[in-house]
């Protein structure tokens, strides 16, 4: 019989899952403008795109340094910096007028989102009993699904008369209030010694989970992707109102919490986190696929149900995972270069998907995801032997 989380870690679970989300205000608001954007700018689908690829380029690269460095630094204190630093650069965000300034400003956003994942998976592996972190680890992505969601709707509606800059002051301020809520909570990991940052041990980390890397760069790609473009598909299918993108959109991301439910209790009654992956990545892909053949609401039916497994199976990558095969002392480390990897690649997705909208149509894309995470799929089933008990 299943035994329920304990009292005090559900709450250090909910406390880390709000936080994170909430940095998801000022993350994915671009989505939601990027026409917009390209319109009041005079520039092309795939040039505003570039702002979601500079944007996971920096916020991957300083995963890995933010991992590396969250194994040795206060994670709360890595974290508050990162609340202050994207609260601020969204507020400036918001009166600029040149793209290269944009950029500029959002890779820098990315280095500042950095500071969230990693530190707080370091919390969660050193906070938790063993025997309660296959379960935990599955609940971390309600914070940032949920997040996406409030996200979206909350600009979708600000941005509905026109103006796309709200779109970016007003969550910054609501990051300030963020941040005064995690300065108060206080959460952080027990204080240990730092043995100091050793390339050793780095090199070491990194080619046992050469696997998972792979793995997470295909999901990454995908799931990245589709967080910048997904309104733009939305908008492109005439199904729905130029008003109401922001809100379908968002209840696309709230259609994922399922996957996350299927995910969690898979894994708390068969205690199988790889051949969970497996089988939802596999279906994710197959419904990417059926995409291509298929129009109307049940193209957007289907996407829903593909972005559904999606977030189950990348969960599971990206926390799940590398919880299971770190070193003790390593959990941040080893989640921060799973980390880069996903968001690497799936910066690619700002600049290569908009380019091939271009050049193609949107079939094109979703046969591109579907053959990205059924290869992801193979490759975790690949490696199923090496899960932990």
């Amino acid at each position: 019989m299943r035994q329920a989380l304990t009292k005090r870690p559900t709450l250090l679970v909910g406390a880390l899952c709000a936080t994170y989300g909430l940095l998801y205000l000022g993350r994915v608001n671009v989505s939601v403008v990027l026409p917009m954007l390209a319109q009041d700018l005079g520039l092309g689908l795939a040039e505003v795109g570039a702002l979601g690829t500079v944007f996971f380029w920096f916020y991957g690269l300083f995963q890995f340094v933010s991992g590396e460095v969250g194994s040795h630094v206060s994670p709360f204190r890595i974290v508050s910096l990162g609340l202050l630093a994207t609260a601020l650069i969204n507020v400036l965000f918001s009166f600029q007028s040149s793209l290269v300034i944009m950029l500029l400003l959002w890779g820098m956003n990315g280095i500042a989102q950095s500071g969230g994942w990693s530190p707080m998976v370091r919390i969660l592996a050193e906070r938790l009993h063993p025997r309660e972190i296959k379960r935990a680890s599955t609940l971390m992505p309600f914070g940032y699904v949920i997040g996406t969601a409030l996200t979206w709707t909350l600009v979708g509606a600000l941005v509905a008369g026109g103006d796309w800059r709200i779109a970016f002051w007003l969550p910054g301020l609501l990051l300030l209030l963020v941040l005064a809520a995690w300065r108060k909570a206080g959460i952080d990991a027990p204080k240990t010694k730092s043995s100091g940052v050793r390339l050793a041990v780095i090199v070491s980390g990194a080619r046992g989970i050469v696997f998972l890397l792979l793995v997470a760069g295909l999901a990454g790609f995908v799931r990245n992707g589709s967080l910048i473009w997904l309104p733009t598909y939305i908008l492109d299918t005439g199904l729905i109102a130029d008003g109401m993108v922001g809100t379908v959109a968002a209840l696309m991301q709230i259609i994922a919490i399922p996957g996350l439910l299927v995910a969690h209790f898979r894994v708390a009654s068969s205690n199988q986190v790889f051949m969970t992956a497996v089988l939802m990545f596999a279906a994710a892909g197959v419904g990417f696929l059926l995409v291509t053949g298929a129009a109307g609401p049940v193209s957007m039916l289907l996407v829903g149900f593909a972005l559904m497994m999606l977030n189950g199976a990348f969960n599971l990558v990206i926390t799940s995972i590398p919880l299971l095969m770190a070193p003790p002392g390593r959990a941040s480390s080893i989640a921060g270069t799973v980390n880069m990897m996903a968001t690497f690649f799936g910066g690619t997705a700002g600049f290569a998907i908009g380019r091939l909208l271009e050049i193609s149509d949107w079939s094109a894309v979703f046969a591109l995801w579907g053959a990205a995470l059924l290869l992801a799929a193979l490759v975790v089933w690949w490696k199923r032997a090496e899960e932990k008990p």
